[in-house]
């Protein structure tokens, strides 16, 4: 019996009553099934309404929204409940009533403090939370010292008064404000700022102002924005002096115009908090076929610091205090110095496959030690799909051990692809800039008797002198990286590599003809099926054909390690 597919099935079926009970906080004519079952331990509504001194405001929205009933039911929720005095001053600030709130209102007032997985503070990062709300929007946090002392704040709105508060269907935090969703559009909220007036007016005369103050489904923008602070000490003490060096057309409103690809430039497409854009080392932006990189260089987020003919060009600092605004529309960072756009070399980027925007959203399974494994079914992961014979409970993620860690975070996916199951797989890489890199598989080899031998293709073409990938056979032994590299394997973990078996294989080099995300495709062509076989993957590097293809090496906790500090 696959226990695995039973525990990620019951997974997905908890998760299916939650979002079956929460039905009525979409709909005021839901009717809850008869046979719900309610937790013998203290639930987030019933705990509220055994502290009315502090929750009674809280626990009367409840009653208003005709939500308390789904907070006394079975689930996995995270609920930030903000205290009595609170929602008094949310009340009075907003010339509202307690009494005189609307369904709808307190509706949206509770959909905004609730997610529905359970996140204590030992998952909280200087940044999103990993899910939504139940609104739709996320929430930051980070923390704050002031007069002396350290507190978590939520949103830049309130601070947390007591945390990880545990019942029966959840966690609780209590809060000190009221949660409020943001009510601007980017345009508008840089256009209120007055730090911003510069890059506000550029904005205006580009059309890109038209552009942010739109809200559409499913469309977000990430503002990279540089302030009237910025702009001066590189400078421009104005918006003319700004037009004046770059607007080379003098039509700013012209796509082709300097300015406004400059504005493009400080423009991504998607939703990306700062979590977000240090997955990736590079970023597609709104200017056509150009890119921005990132690098994490210890607490500093760095856009655009590269090496050009051998020369660091410094980068610019993301102030994360000031960013992570959420707008309407995506959400604003605060960049500190000035950059343009710059000829864009090939950039190595190194991606760990088990990294994905729908595995980080399990957290009690993304990089958990001792988690369950989690099985996928075909279409649920916006950046891998697969094919074969057999497609469910084909494809796992592997939180890391509780023992033994050989992978880079200590996660890895296990594609069954192999026999009479997948024959292929197939990925949508990260953003690629233009040029030549060599592709290196990091996997698990020589598990199995009988493996897989897999062709690459990228872009649905061949890659010329490409090797086969064949899961079956491991690294030669006694080999310096020097003579390893010319027979085509890196060991790429600083803590070895499992006698071999754990290493980077080098399939082949691919040209990117153009900046973006591409699709590479692995194909069986040979292979007898056995149970627990097939590719199991770490990461995917692609490194440009001329830079050092051995370092940086990876820590077991995902950090870079470099040949000098190895030295």
């Amino acid at each position: 019996m696959n226990t695995t597919y039973i525990t990620s099935n019951w997974s997905r079926w908890t998760g299916f009553l939650a979002s079956v009970l929460f039905l009525g906080l979409i709909s005021c004519d839901f009717e809850p099934p008869s046979n719900i079952n309610i937790t013998d331990d203290t639930n987030i509504s019933g705990y509220l309404r055994q502290n009315p001194d502090d929750y009674s405001s809280l626990s009367r929205i409840l009653e208003i929204s005709n939500t308390e009933g789904y907070l006394g039911a079975y689930g996995t929720y995270t609920f930030f409940a903000p205290n009595n005095e609170a929602v008094d001053v949310y009340l009075s600030d907003n010339g509202l009533s307690l009494d005189g709130l609307s369904e709808e209102e307190a509706k949206d007032i509770v959909r905004y403090h609730l997610l529905t997985d359970t996140i204590s503070t030992a998952n909280f990062t200087d940044g999103k939370l990993p899910i939504p709300t139940e609104y739709g929007k996320y929430l930051v946090t980070g923390a704050e010292f002031v007069d002396g002392q350290t507190s978590i704040r939520v949103n830049r709105q309130a601070n947390i008064l007591q945390s990880n508060i545990k019942l029966g269907n959840g966690i609780m935090h209590a809060i000190d404000n009221v949660l409020s969703p943001p009510t601007k559009t980017a345009a508008l909220w840089l256009e209120d700022k007055q730090e911003y007036s510069i890059f506000s007016a550029a904005l205006k005369s580009t059309g890109w102002y038209d552009i942010l103050n739109r809200e559409e489904e499913g469309v977000w923008y990430t503002v990279m924005a540089e302030s009237d602070e910025t702009f001066a000490s590189a400078g421009f003490d104005s918006y003319a002096a700004l037009e004046d060096r770059y607007s080379h057309l003098g039509e700013p409103s012209n796509p082709a115009d300097s300015l406004n690809l400059f504005m493009a430039y400080h423009i991504l497409p998607n939703i990306k908090y700062i979590a977000d854009l240090v997955t990736a080392t590079a970023h597609q932006t709104e200017a056509p076929q150009e890119v921005i990189t990132i690098k994490l260089k210890g607490e500093e987020v760095l856009v655009n610091e590269d090496v050009f003919f051998g020369v660091l060009e410094p980068g610019s600092p993301i102030i994360r205090p000031e960013s992570d605004n959420s707008v309407t529309n995506g959400v604003v960072h605060k960049v500190e110095e000035h950059y343009a756009i710059k000829l864009r070399a090939p950039t190595a980027v190194y991606w760990d496959v088990a990294d994905q925007p729908e595995i980080r959203q399990l957290t009690q399974y993304f990089r958990v030690p001792g988690a369950p494994n989690y099985t996928f079914k075909l279409g649920e992961l916006s950046k891998m799909t697969w094919g074969g014979n057999y497609v469910d409970a084909m494809v796992n993620y592997i939180p890391p051990s509780l023992n033994e860690i050989y992978y880079s975070n200590g996660d890895f996916m296990k594609i069954e692809i192999q026999g009479n199951r997948l024959n292929m797989v197939q990925f949508t890489t990260p953003v690629l800039v233009k040029g030549r890199y060599k592709v290196w598989v990091c996997h698990y080899g020589d598990k199995w008797n009988n493996g897989s031998e897999l062709k690459m293709t990228f872009d649905g073409e061949d890659v010329p002198g490409a090797r086969l990938l064949d899961t079956r056979i491991k690294a030669p032994s006694g080999m310096n990286e020097d003579e390893l590299e010319s027979r085509g394997w890196k060991e790429y973990l600083t803590a070895g590599s499992n006698g071999g078996r754990i290493m980077g294989r080098f399939i082949g080099t691919i040209d990117v003809q153009t900046t973006g995300e591409h699709i590479l495709q692995f194909d069986r062509i040979t292979g007898i099926g056995r149970s627990n076989g097939g590719l199991w993957l770490d990461m995917i590097h692609f490194i440009p054909e001329g830079d050092d293809q051995i370092y940086p090496k990876f820590a077991l906790d995902g950090s870079l390690v470099y040949e000098d500090d190895e030295d």
